[in-house]
């Protein structure tokens, strides 16, 4: 994209952007990448940069840390590097390490998300990892920085004979010091270094009395600092070792540094990608900032602008929100403080090439054009831009961009501010064609009205002649009927609030719009008479027009707030639509939950049923045949027999439709059982008045299907049906009966065993101990004999007399491995879990 005038990223507001790039990019890297950064001439390149930057965003925004945490310039450190026999510095070969450690991690954190990351992880196939040149540095250079003890054999033996030598002279010296002190000749209780050699601080007056050689004095002549003689030997042979040191290390850096001399290449091209990448993570965080999001691209010209907003404003408001930066001057403030960025929606090039805003002084169309032209520039530098996330969007590179905003009245140049206008129009009219975008800030001003009107149209018919994209905003009403009535031109204008007389800054397609002269001047306190001679003088035809556009306006902003408030209801009436879809989702998720639990429970009679029959055998056979004991098997298989089709009719009850005697007081077989089904079978539970209490019987939202509640707590209730237990909310829950009435015959008598005993669970609560233990006892035994390895005891919470007794027996049973509290899902402490042997 070519830009005109030089001055266009100044005047659109991009220098704002590029600063705050700027001030992301981590090193010189990416800030001369920055620096040198142009308009894309590709559409190739511009989609792929796009993509990246968005790719970008989202691994910053959904995925692990991506990792640059370290970028460094190291172009000097290589150039450095280069000669034979030279030698860097340990600090600069330890940002070598870092760099080379980012490098390493980049290029596997991409390749491992190839499949989410695609253009990212090509971008690092440049990438060549150093994992030798990195191993080889971090054997030689600290973390910290430094070179290492342990780099070589010989250096780690001078470094300990160093460190041996100086505790030996930092002992001669304090023994020296110590003497001096007792004769009041030092100055100070401790050692110090002058000269690279290890001295003692005496007074200047008892300096001759210190055997030794002095090598410094102190600014005040007070104080001279010694060597004792004493010190003298054993501080050569530090001086000495230190030099063979030094010598050593520089020898290892040496060959540290032709080991990376050798790979000067490689680190070239992998600095190229590391400024790709320093100036990418500059404009993903940017984006991700501002909200941005990449739209779809073409080169037909055409903008489809859903939700924009101008980048440049949205910043200016966080920082006068957070007390910072200076009053834009475009825009206008009011007392009740900084706003936000009020969206703009705007199509240009979709039939029709050139659009004409209209509207009041500092209603926004100025920033509304500029917005256009700003979003338009930072597609062109492969930035995502700040409009709706979600809408279909279309936005053209253009070849040219050239733009007519503000003064450039020039002294030096003799250009007045019509003139610099001239010049502009000039370059254009010369320059643009089709795939061009030209803005015109307040066309035909700076002359005079009527000449300036008609030299303005003229411009725009040639503009739109030669099928330029083109914008202008004016308050020239000659170019509002000229858009009206012209091909391929079209009206567009700021709308104001005629109730307050401000600008609302939402911007009208299709629409002219009147500059409100009039109406600001009376609010702002203009005299009356003064505003009727002005409305005279203007001429009844263009107030007649004026009031004509005012009331166009007026209707078409009662049309929108009527259709904003529709919206609105139907955003309601959806919401609630999809309430009450979860509902029902929920019921039938539960109803069906519960007709799979009935089929397992039929499942489990039948294996029970065919247990009885293995132990009814069983029994045969080990009493060889005997009389008497195959007539008791046999009378036990009948009578489980009947108990069978009992616990089946309960089960299925559990998957159809159910009733109960409408008489409390004359409960059928049925309802005793525990299956909610009436004599007949045919009608739904009776709603039952009265509070839910722990042993009523009670149905599930509205169903049919009678269950027992077990245990109330708070606003849920535990509600039991066979062997199926589940926590629901109370108010789901319909009373349909009292407690049910437990026999009052023993187990032992001739009343048959009923589908709930027959099962894995009996309920004892409220029984006296002794009744209870004695149905635990054939309880127990009958699932024994039906193979059962785990039942249920419901025995209620209340005092816990019950359940200790109960436990009391059970734990003496050799029959029972274990007794345990139910979780508190199955009932908790009110429900006893007992594994059989």
């Amino acid at each position: 994209m070519d830009t005109y005038p030089a001055s266009l990223e100044e005047k659109l507001g991009f220098d704002v952007l590029r600063q705050r790039l700027s001030d992301r990019v981590m090193s010189p890297l990416g800030q001369e990448r920055l620096d040198r950064m142009q308009p894309a001439r590709t559409m190739g390149w511009l989609e792929n940069e796009l993509v990246r930057v968005e790719e970008l965003q989202a691994a910053f925004q959904y995925d692990e840390n991506v990792p640059l945490n370290h970028i460094f310039d190291l172009r000097q450190v290589l150039k450095r590097a280069a000669p034979e026999e030279a030698f860097v510095d340990p600090e600069d070969l330890r940002k070598v390490r870092l760099v080379l450690i980012t490098l390493r991690r980049l290029k596997s954190y991409f390749d491992r998300r190839r499949s989410d990351y695609p253009n990212l992880a090509s971008a690092v196939d440049r990438v060549t990892p150093l994992k030798e040149v990195e191993t080889h540095i971090s054997t030689v250079i600290a973390e910290e920085g430094g070179v290492r003890d342990d780099a070589s054999e010989q250096l780690g033996r001078l470094r300990r004979q160093i460190k041996k030598r100086q505790n030996e002279l930092r002992g001669a010296l304090d023994s020296a010091l110590r003497e001096a002190m007792k004769q009041g000749w030092a100055t100070e209780e401790q050692a110090t270094i002058r000269g690279g050699r290890m001295v003692i601080p005496i007074r200047a007056e008892a300096k001759r009395k210190v055997d030794g050689f002095i090598h410094d004095t102190s600014a005040t002549g007070q104080t001279v600092y010694i060597e004792p003689s004493a010190c003298m030997r054993l501080n050569n042979e530090v001086s000495e070792l230190k030099s063979d040191e030094r010598r050593e290390v520089q020898r290892i850096l040496r060959k540290v540094t032709a080991h990376l001399s050798r790979h000067q290449e490689d680190m070239k091209h992998n600095l190229k990608a590391l400024a790709q990448f320093d100036l990418l993570q500059a404009k993903a965080g940017l984006a991700n900032h501002l909200e941005a999001v990449v739209p779809k691209l073409n080169d037909e010209g055409i903008v489809d602008v859903i939700d924009g907003r101008n980048p440049v404003l949205q910043l200016h408001f966080e920082a006068a929100t957070n007390g910072q930066g200076p009053s834009n001057p475009i825009v206008d403030e009011d007392e009740e403080g900084p706003r936000e960025v009020v969206p703009l929606n705007l199509k240009l090039g979709d039939g029709f090439e050139t659009l004409v805003i209209t509207g009041p002084n500092a209603g926004g169309k100025t920033v509304a054009m500029k917005t256009v032209g700003l979003l338009s520039l930072m597609l062109a530098y492969g930035m995502p831009i700040p409009v709706a996330p979600h809408s279909r969007l279309r936005f053209s590179l253009f070849e040219q961009l050239m733009v007519d905003i503000g003064d450039e009245q020039s002294i030096e140049e003799d250009l007045s501010t019509f003139s610099s206008h001239v010049s502009n129009l000039k370059h254009m009219l010369k320059n643009a064609g089709a795939n061009t975008l030209v803005l015109i800030d307040e066309a035909g001003t700076g002359t005079d009205p009527d000449e300036g009107g008609a030299l303005a149209q003229s411009v725009l018919e040639h503009l739109t002649r030669v099928g330029a994209s083109t914008i202008v905003t004016t308050h020239h009403g000659t170019l509002k009927v000229y858009a009206h009535e012209a091909d391929a031109v079209e009206n567009g204008s700021m709308e104001f609030d005629q109730n307050t007389l401000r600008p609302t800054y939402r911007y009208q397609q299709g629409v002219p719009g009147s500059s409100y002269a009039f109406e600001i001047a009376q609010r702002m306190g203009l005299e009356s008479p003064v505003l009727d001679r002005a409305r005279e003088l203007a001429g009844e035809q263009k107030t007649a027009m004026e009031n004509l556009i005012t009331t166009f306006e007026r209707r078409n902003q009662e049309l929108e707030e009527t259709l904003d408030r529709a919206k609105s209801e139907q955003r309601k009436a959806e919401k609630e639509r999809e309430r009450f879809e979860q509902k029902w989702r929920k019921i039938e998720k539960e109803r069906e939950s519960f007709r799979q639990q009935a089929l397992e429970e039929a499942e489990r009679i039948v294996k029970d049923a065919n247990a009885r029959i293995e132990q009814t055998i069983k029994e045969i056979k080990e009493a060889e045949a005997e009389r008497e004991a195959t007539k008791k098997a046999r009378e036990n298989l009948e009578s489980y027999k009947d108990d069978l089709q009992s616990n089946v009719e309960a089960a299925r009850s559990a998957d159809e439709p159910a009733g109960e005697s409408e008489e409390p007081e004359e409960r059928s077989p049925a309802a005793d059982t525990g299956t909610g089904v009436s004599g007949d079978g045919a009608s739904a539970p009776a709603k039952k008045s009265g509070p839910i209490r722990e042993g009523d019987r009670v149905v599930l939202d509205g169903g049919s299907t009678a269950m027992d509640v077990q245990e109330i707590d708070d606003e849920e209730a535990v509600v039991v049906m066979g062997s199926m237990h589940m926590r629901v909310d109370l108010d789901r829950l319909t009373k349909v009966g009292g407690p049910r009435q437990e026999p009052e015959t023993g187990y032992g008598s001739d009343v048959s065993m009923t589908a709930l005993d027959a099962s894995p669970t009996i309920d004892v609560r409220g029984e006296r101990v002794e009744q209870a233990r004695q149905r635990i006892r054939h309880f127990i035994d009958d699932a024994i004999a039906a193979g059962l390895n785990t039942v249920e005891i419901l025995h209620g919470k209340g005092t816990g007399a019950l359940r200790e007794a109960l436990h009391d027996d059970l734990r003496s049973r050799s029959d029972v491995s274990e007794v345990r509290k139910a979780p508190i899902e199955q009932g908790g402490a009110g429900v006893t879990l007992v594994d059989l042997a």
